[in-house]
């Protein structure tokens, strides 16, 4: 059994939206997607879930296109800004000093309005056991979902006590695989992004924001 999980590709800024901010991918964001299927194309994947929101579903659907088969969406693999009426790209919130990025290192969720990272790293790993639990031993799953949501499912499984413990890339790869020794699941590869930088020279506006 393999997990293969994707952070979104690059989307659009949205600020002080009077709902709840579900931006596209930036074109940038719809290259890397494009990369990502390309790379992943030839894998033997039979199953991808997504995160319900629409930067995570766009993400999904050029791998989707190239595999023949449909996106399984699971709610609980949306970030932990998931009610927010504000999405910044996290390297554009530090490189303005933003003050969402001041309150996000404090760690004052509240005053941000998002969850609880308790309750958002119980609510991700329940629903990841509960898909590990429904597939079979030879499946190979990618999960395409959110920077937080990765951590959350890597450090439940390498039982790390903290759950934010790295950046994952956009469209970066982070695979967890069934140990044929102990059968259990471990991590394999961190933060794979060479799919990302194999033609830098040939788009180099794509490589800056790699």
């Amino acid at each position: 059994m393999e997990f293969i999980l994707v952070r979104h590709a690059l989307p659009l800024r949205v600020e002080n939206s009077d709902t709840i901010a579900d931006p596209s991918l930036s074109p940038i964001g719809l290259e890397q997607a494009r990369r990502l299927a390309d790379w992943l194309g030839c894998e033997p994947i039979n199953r991808i879930v997504s995160s319900p929101k629409r930067r995570a579903l766009e993400t999904a659907s050029p791998l989707a296109e190239v595999l023949g088969l449909d996106v399984e969406v699971i709610q609980e693999f949306s970030e932990i800004d998931r009610s927010s009426g504000t999405y910044i790209p996290v390297e554009e919130l530090r490189k303005e000093n933003h003050p969402i990025y001041q309150k996000m290192k404090a760690r004052q969720w509240d005053d941000l309005g998002y969850m609880d990272p308790e309750t958002f790293w119980q609510e991700v790993q329940t629903a990841f056991v509960r898909l590990q639990e429904n597939c079979g031993e030879d499946d190979t799953v990618v999960v395409v979902s959110h920077g937080g949501t990765v951590n959350a499912i890597t450090t439940h499984v390498i039982e790390l006590g903290t759950m934010f413990f790295f950046e994952p890339a956009y469209t970066s790869i982070t695979r967890l695989r069934t140990n044929n020794w102990t059968g259990t699941l471990r991590l394999a590869t961190l933060n794979e992004t060479t799919h990302l930088h194999a033609l830098r020279d040939q788009l180099e506006p794509l490589s800056e924001a790699c």
